[in-house]
């Protein structure tokens, strides 16, 4: 039999092989084979989650009984850190006797908890017609829609077409009710005859 401290020397290299391949496996394995981890994350997500809706309308009538506002989404979700909603592929018309009949197209779009702005993003298109110039056409890639008073606006590039009519330029700002337009800053424009 061999002494303790030469069987101390040769067992340690051993025990920590050993130990050095059980926590390789474990890594392996949790990596791999979808340890845990996942299960965390799906989990907190779940629980910042208020409601989900797919496939959503959701309408707004004005005082005459007829609808003001209609929103479509593919997705609507609560988020409950913040109280705030996210949507998805959205669609929202507007009309009123005075403005006529709008459309606002995003891919997304977010709703913070006091529900008095819609921050849309994401290949925005904002389609109308008016009777005096004829259809019109904004896109930009972000715009803020008030809610309570009507008006959009961004800071950032807008394509602005009425029929023939185009103009570009940074930032834009729009009062639906009174069927106003203001371009802000770098004005171009292509007017044909």
């Amino acid at each position: 039999m061999r002494p303790a401290p030469q069987r101390a020397r040769r067992l340690t290299p051993r025990l920590v092989t050993a130990v050095a391949i059980v926590a390789g496996a474990t890594l392996a394995w949790q990596i791999l084979g979808g340890g845990g981890d996942d299960e965390i994350v799906a989990t907190a997500t779940d629980e910042d989650r208020g409601y989900y809706l797919n496939k959503t309308r959701l309408t707004e009538f004005g005082p005459d009984g007829a609808p003001r506002i209609v929103l479509r989404a593919d997705s609507v979700e609560q988020r409950l850190s913040d109280q705030s909603v996210l949507l998805h592929d959205l669609s929202l018309d507007y009309s009123t006797p005075q403005a006529g009949k709008w459309t606002v197209t995003a891919a997304q779009g977010r709703m913070p908890q006091a529900a008095t702005a819609l921050l849309l993003s994401g290949d925005v298109r904002v389609t109308g017609k008016d009777e005096a110039r004829g259809a019109a056409l904004i896109r930009t890639d972000q715009l803020s829609y008030d809610t309570t008073t009507s008006v959009i606006q961004t800071a950032e590039p807008v394509s602005v077409q009425f029929g023939k009519h185009n103009l570009e330029a940074r930032g834009l700002r729009v009062v639906l009710n009174d069927g106003t337009l203001r371009l802000e800053s770098n004005v171009h424009g292509h007017f044909a005859p």
